[in-house]
């Protein structure tokens, strides 16, 4: 295990690339230095010595050699299993992230700035992302508890599973189920097969799947017009129809919401 430590005079960004093994990245208040810990997992491995960790002006950037690759399976006489590499890095808060991986899980804690990040196989999860957050992996599964900016996710399967996201949501999928309790903003989303569940919802809709259940949540007072299709499976609502909205809403464009999905139910709510 190695540690290394860059003293801060400035605000920074964090660039990652690594394969095998952890990635977990702490924003945390108040810090004069960064630091970033690299472990290697086999005693027999050199990656540690093989990354390269420096600071090059308002960059810090974590490189591990490439991976990726049916010649790095073990039985090739390739390199992945034994040099899995777990990284920490800790950086101030509101620090951006981009970070890539090949099948090293992401964990990104406390108050990030915004984030890009990518896996080939494995599962990102973040807290808090003080902007854009940008997601894309190839199987695995993905979260965030609250993002202040909008959110692009891409996947070929996997479940994703969001809390609140103050701006947009985009996500499309080959499978996988898509999941966020709160949308500020507009919501596209595409699937293979898999549903989509939206707890609540304040801005256009538009959902589409070859099959599984969807589930939309609009608050009390937003007037909507729906546009719901299922081919097989049912179409219930939980809004009455002399609902009306809220003064301060009643002139306002109503929501449109689009659903379609080849077999499953849909259902929209009142949302809490």
């Amino acid at each position: 295990m190695t540690t290394q430590t860059f003293p801060l005079t400035a605000a920074i960004n964090l660039q990652v690339r690594t394969g095998t093994g952890s990635l977990v990245v702490m924003a945390q208040d108040d810090l004069a230095e960064a630091v970033v810990t690299l472990t290697a997992r086999s005693q027999d491995s050199d990656i540690v010595e093989r990354t390269v960790v420096e600071l090059t002006g308002p960059t810090l950037s974590v490189t591990t050699p490439r991976q990726g690759g049916i010649l790095d399976l073990p039985i090739f006489g390739g390199r992945r299993d034994r040099d899995a590499i777990d990284i920490t890095v800790t950086v101030p808060s509101g620090t951006a992230i981009k970070a890539s991986s090949y099948t090293a899980d992401i964990s990104v804690r406390g108050r990030c700035g915004g984030a890009d990040l990518t896996t080939g196989a494995a599962d990102i999860s973040v807290e808090h992302v003080d902007g854009d957050l940008r997601i894309r992996y190839g199987s695995g599964s993905c979260s965030a508890e609250r993002v202040e900016g909008s959110v692009t996710s891409r996947s070929g399967s996997g479940r994703a599973r969001f809390g609140t996201i103050g701006g947009s949501l985009n996500a499309g999928c080959g499978s996988g189920e898509l999941t966020a309790e709160s949308v500020g903003g507009t919501v596209h989303a595409r699937a293979g097969s898999g549903g989509a569940t939206l707890g609540s919802v304040r801005g256009d809709v538009d959902l589409g799947s070859g099959s599984g259940n969807m589930s939309i949540g609009l608050p009390a007072g937003y007037p909507a017009r729906l546009d719901v299709t299922t081919g097989s499976g049912r179409v219930t609502s939980d809004l009455p129809i002399e609902d009306t909205p809220a003064p301060s809403l009643s002139k306002a464009q109503p929501l449109t919401i689009r659903a379609r999905t080849g077999s499953g139910d849909i259902r929209v709510f009142r949302a809490a």
